[in-house]
């Protein structure tokens, strides 16, 4: 049984206009559907989408992670219905997706397991990237980190972990036995979701991280923010957690983008999680401290 990654999320945006046309024009996404409201954009690696707008506010709508067949998907239905987990089947219009199931983390985020029609068995820098002519082309989604209740936190961290077979990577514990953050990994990666602690229920989404090649990425990825007058908010920096390349910002949307490179592999799978109890350590191993809008969701 095998969650492989993270295939999509839906996110609200403040400004549907404003937010397309960033997501084409700058970071180089491009529509492949569009069902009612909802728009899908692709970074062109495959068929599948990576992202999908749609007006309303912000913050996380839905995301879901990719499996390897039905029975994945058998299988985790059965242990999420054994836990007492509402489950139901994805029925969307959603381009690329051919089956899935739906359910609430104990957050109150809304997840799902999805199978996906286009699966590369790798992402090939020269045979499965298609020629871009605009923005700064992300390689893939990389993880996503909301944004969860304090009280919540370390039962939806625990339920991904003993429920759909997540490790956890590292736990920021900010007093003892108090998880103020968490990292977590389906495969060999540090982290494909994290949780950060939240005071406001209504924001869902810290941020939506997107795949880069290295800091010369990043740092072309940046000029192009600069030309669109997009402001960045923190980075480059190394993280002390997990140790990957990140530069934050804010795009038009209302919602936090981070461009994350270097993300290490883990080389003990059963290794316990690695305890943090400084923030900014954890943050930034270059020393950076994190900005005071960072504790800010959407």
């Amino acid at each position: 049984m095998a969650i492989q990654k993270v295939a999509h999320a839906h996110l609200r945006v403040s400004d549907t206009g404003k937010a397309l046309a960033f997501y084409e024009e700058v970071v180089g996404l491009k529509e492949v559907h569009k069902s009612g409201d909802v728009i899908y954009l692709g970074l062109g690696a495959d068929d599948n989408y990576d992202l999908a707008i749609a007006p309303g506010g912000t913050g996380v709508e839905r995301f879901a992670f990719q499996v390897d067949s039905e029975i994945d998907l058998e299988h985790y239905a059965k242990r999420l219905q054994d836990r007492g987990v509402s489950v139901s089947e994805v029925k969307t219009d959603d381009p690329g997706v051919t089956g899935g199931i739906r359910f609430r983390l104990p957050s109150g985020h809304t997840m799902e397991l999805v199978l996906v029609a286009d699966r590369p068995t790798y992402l090939h820098p020269v045979f499965t990237h298609v020629k871009r002519t605009r923005g700064f082309a992300p390689l893939d989604v990389d993880h996503i980190t909301l944004q969860v209740p304090v009280p919540k936190l370390r039962e939806t961290a625990e339920f991904l972990r003993d429920v759909l077979d997540f490790y956890i990577s590292d736990i920021f514990q900010p007093a003892p036995d108090v998880w103020g953050a968490v990292w977590t990994r389906v495969g060999e990666y540090h982290h494909d979701m994290a949780l950060i602690g939240g005071e406001n229920p209504s924001e869902t989404l810290n941020h939506l991280a997107w795949q880069m090649d290295g800091i010369e990425h990043v740092k072309k990825a940046l000029d192009y923010l600069g030309q669109h007058q997009i402001a960045l908010e923190t980075g480059p920096g190394r993280h002390g957690v997990g140790g990957n390349i990140f530069a934050y910002f804010w795009e038009p949307g209302g919602n936090r983008f981070e461009l994350s490179a270097e993300m290490p592999r883990t080389v003990d799978r059963q290794a316990p999680p690695k305890i943090w109890d400084n923030f900014p350590k954890a943050f930034s191993a270059w020393g950076q401290l994190p900005p005071e809008s960072f504790a800010k969701g959407s």
